[in-house]
């Protein structure tokens, strides 16, 4: 029988708790990292506090807005204070000087002249309110007046009529009903001195609501007071939530903190000699976190972001979409958070469309009120998702080693794949857009396009995965062999001889969309075209045509549709960018990778503070005018361009084995990486590296794993040797080996990790390894950093190919033990210690439209 998405309720989200499964966990927990954040840039600056029913956020401009989900209780929250003894107000934002984000509460701090307010915004992680406090500090009183608008009403695209705002004096607060529904909300507070009548008069000019807030003595000098605002449901007496807010706050907030120090006790954790770099990753788990919401009537699961309501109490993307669960499940999977990975794709299983075996796009947190899959056309439109889904469970099956997850859903992985197979055109092996349908891109009207033929090649190949941990060997060959059709069938229909580039899509009519679309950049890595074609489109993307200082342009600046503020032709997406990153790691191009990858760091800072906006202009560095300011994804693909491409993690859950291929920059000397989740067990590596060595030591909490260690290691390294340790004394390796790629080399070696610690050292001689050009975009400003191209070692001759911007930096710095004696095209410093910088010419010559020139040194070694 097919499932209804208006079906579900409390159930769903009981029934998805009951089948998450725990991983052990080490008992000695890492202590918790100071996550605060705190600038003084508050003028423009989203904040937000989340739980999983309920929260509350927005911009200083505009006011904020609260939600019990699927309700917003109000918006247009705005704070003034009244000193003791004056008659005028003076409007919060004008002295709001400070703003600190921490995971459980965002603090907004305000400085009168003989008074500090500081404002703290809550949201309990299960409960369906939000607690705003303020603490005033000072010798001067202060009374705290509030305004706000009353809404009571349901997400979009539902609402109602027929609500109602009442004082009540037993609440001290407004009591605020959807009488439709039978839900009500309160907004209360004890220490409440005035508020505004509710009564009908004629003469209200106004539908909001202002109340004011007198602090009541908490120490010398302190005052205090607390606004609750809380949902109940329909049968409970209004005001309940809200009693039980004030009482058990404190326990609540403790609680939130405990909550976090646990995640970051059992996810991932990497500490690198960057504190900017710990605090982003950090953070971009508890991104993930928050941005995990349930619902009464639909269940459990990954919103996409959060941002100011536009009309229509649209709050951005604070709903589900199945696509952009999937990148966060990625981004789970990737953090080692396998139960609430899992937890997501249940949720996003529950809502297959079970006649076709489509997987879903949007569902609305007020769907559950709709009939939203027969009466809206949002839910089956994007036919990509499902072939994205099939990759998604494969990687988080062989990932985690629950291959139960495969056989209790193998038909609903069966049906989905069947889907996929439907829309292939047996004349071309590769997947068309139905005339009712879309593809990733919604702008344009296409036939068919590379990304989701590149998404059927993956999802074939997923499925033949699935098909073999599911216990149906049978069906994993057919698939495989699909797979390998579609590879060769993409390399014919999508390659442009004339351009040297890949082509983007068809329109309906069949004529090429070529435009040097840098999307899928997994193709740049995959077997799909020549090694030939791949290295020209690497060395293209690479360039300042594509790139800029905080991240890679969907098209590049020299399209003739490049509009580097139009959302989809030559805007800078953050998952865009960390997924070209993987790709250049991949492409064994790390000093490329770390630039593009250490660019969108920066966003870490850029508007919410710990949070990824999801897209920023092409040509400027500032966030595109219809961005969420806490995009989910964004966040999930920051983390796993770190497991794919910086760390170079690849786990077998089943098998037990773990391949670590780092690929760090020279100047890091040591990465930590803890509670690596392999099987029922975590491992701890701490990775070190020198001039001529790289090290890791292995503490394995667990059952014994195999380990195959690849770090990069210097370009023309010699004389490799290599020694294991274990608990019981040396360990008998095989000899290590070396990788030659394109722009970089690894060691190779393997060994078992048995419970405890194990240690190898690999040694090297000579080699040289290049520092990526590093440069930290400024808000408003153009691009200018160095763009590196090209590395090439032949011998004993470095040559580097870049673009070089006259009015930024021209150098790039080299580490080698062997002596540089000369560079043709440039200048050269032994700056000591084995590291070298070379300097580019950056003037003299005709530059690009946008104001780059490419330049060529060979540096000759001894």
């Amino acid at each position: 029988m097919k499932k209804q998405s208006w079906i579900g309720g409390v159930t769903v989200a009981v029934s998805m708790l009951a089948v998450m499964p725990v991983r052990a966990q080490n008992a000695d927990h890492l202590p918790a990292r100071d996550l605060t954040l705190s600038t003084e840039s508050v003028g423009t600056r989203f904040i937000a506090a989340h739980g999983q029913r309920a929260a509350i956020f927005g911009y200083p401009a505009q006011g904020l807005e609260a939600w019990a989900w699927p309700y917003q209780i109000f918006d247009g929250y705005k704070i003034s204070f009244v000193p003791d003894g004056s008659a005028s107000e003076i409007a919060g934002d004008s002295i709001l000087r400070r703003v600190e984000y921490r995971p459980e509460s965002v603090t907004r701090i305000y400085v009168g002249t003989d008074f500090v307010v500081r404002e703290k915004l809550f949201a309990p992680i299960d409960q369906p309110g939000t607690v705003i406090t303020y603490t005033v500090e000072g010798r001067g009183q202060v009374c705290i007046r509030v305004h706000f608008r009353p809404q009571m009403n349901l997400m979009w695209p539902a609402a109602v009529g027929g609500q109602g705002t009442q004082w009540s004096d037993a609440l001290k607060g407004y009591v605020l009903r959807d009488t439709l529904n039978g839900y009500s909300a309160t907004i209360a507070s004890p220490e409440i001195v005035a508020h505004d009548d509710t009564a009908n008069v004629a003469i209200r000019t106004s539908d909001d609501l202002a109340l004011e807030i007198q602090p009541h003595a908490s120490g010398e000098y302190t005052e205090q007071a607390s606004l609750v605002i809380a949902e109940d449901d329909p049968g409970v007496a209004a005001g309940s939530a809200a009693k039980d807010l004030l009482t058990k706050k404190t326990v609540y907030m403790q609680q939130a903190a405990e909550h976090y120090a646990a995640l970051q006790s059992h996810s991932l954790r990497i500490t690198t000699p960057d504190d900017e770099v710990n605090q982003a990753l950090a953070w971009a788990e508890v991104a993930l976190d928050q941005a995990w919401v349930c619902n009464a009537r639909l269940g459990c699961g990954e919103v996409a972001g959060y941002g100011p309501s536009r009309p229509g109490r649209r709050p951005q993307y604070a709903w589900f979409f199945a696509g952009d669960g999937l990148e966060a499940e990625q981004g789970l999977v990737a953090a080692g958070e396998y139960a609430r990975a899992r937890q997501e794709l249940e949720f996003i299983l529950h809502y297959q469309n079970h006649e076709t075996g489509m997987i879903w796009h949007e569902l609305s947190q007020s769907a559950g009120f709709l009939d939203w899959e027969h009466k809206y056309p949002y839910m089956f439109v994007h036919v990509d998702v499902t072939f994205q889904f099939l990759a998604a469970v494969a990687n988080y099956v062989q990932v985690s080693g629950d291959n139960d997850f495969a056989r209790r859903h193998w038909m609903e992985i069966e049906k989905a794949y069947d889907y996929c197979r439907a829309l292939i055109d047996p004349a071309t092996h590769l997947p068309r857009i139905p005339a009712d349908k879309e593809g990733s891109n919604e702008q344009d009207r296409e036939s068919d396009e590379l990304s989701l033929s590149a998404a059927w090649m993956d999802a074939a190949g997923a499925y033949a995965v699935l098909a073999m941990a599911a216990g149906h060997p049978d069906d994993a060959a057919p698939a495989i062999r699909q797979k390998e059709d579609a590879a060769r069938a993409i390399a014919a229909r999508y390659w442009d001889a004339s351009h040297q580039f890949w082509i983007s899509a068809h329109t309906v009519a069949g004529a090429d969309i070529f435009n040097g679309g840098s999307r899928p950049a997994e193709l740049l890595v995959a077997p799909v075209f020549t090694e030939q074609q791949r290295s020209t489109m690497l060395d293209r993307i690479a360039s300042s045509d594509y790139q800029a200082d905080w991240g890679t342009r969907g098209i590049p600046a020299s399209a003739s549709d490049y509009d580097p503020n139009a959302y989809a032709h030559g805007s800078i997406f953050a998952l865009g960018a960390t997924s070209m990153a993987s790709a250049y790691w991949q492409a064994h191009r790390p000093a490329t990778a770390f630039a593009i990858w250490d660019g969108v760091i920066a966003w870490n800072s850029l508007d919410s503070l710990g949070h990824l906006h999801e897209v920023t202009a092409g040509d400027l560095y500032y966030q595109e005018m219809e961005s969420v300011p806490e995009q989910t994804w964004s966040s999930a693909g920051l983390l796993t361009s770190v497991t794919e491409g910086l760390l170079g993690l690849k786990i077998d859950g089943a098998a037990k084995q773990l391949r670590m291929a780092p690929h760090f920059p020279p100047q890091w000397g040591e990465v930590s990486v803890s509670n690596i989740a392999v099987g029922h067990g975590t491992l701890q590596a701490v990775l070190q590296q020198t001039i001529e060595s790289v090290s890791v030591q292995v503490t394995n909490t667990g059952e014994a794993v195999n380990v195959t260690f690849a770090p990069e290691i210097p370009q023309g390294a010699e004389d490799l040797s290599a020694e294991c340790d274990g608990r019981m004394g040396p360990l008998k390796t095989d000899p290590a080996k070396v990788i030659h790629e394109e722009q970089d080399e690894h060691a190779e070696l393997s060994f078992i990790a048995a419970p405890g610690d194990t240690k190898c050292r690999i040694h090297f001689h000579g080699g040289v390894a290049v520092l990526p050009p590093l440069i930290k975009p400024q808000v408003g400003e153009s691009s200018r950093g160095l763009k590196l191209v090209d590395v090439n070692l032949a011998g004993r001759l470095l040559t580097l190919s870049a673009d070089v911007n006259p009015d930024g930096p021209h150098a790039v710095e080299l580490r080698s033990s062997w002596r540089a004696l000369s560079v043709d095209g440039g200048l050269l410093t032994d700056e000591g210690n084995g590291l070298i910088r070379v300097e580019f010419p950056h003037g003299g010559a005709e530059s690009a439209s946008d104001g780059y020139v490419r330049r060529k040194l060979v540096v000759h070694f001894e």
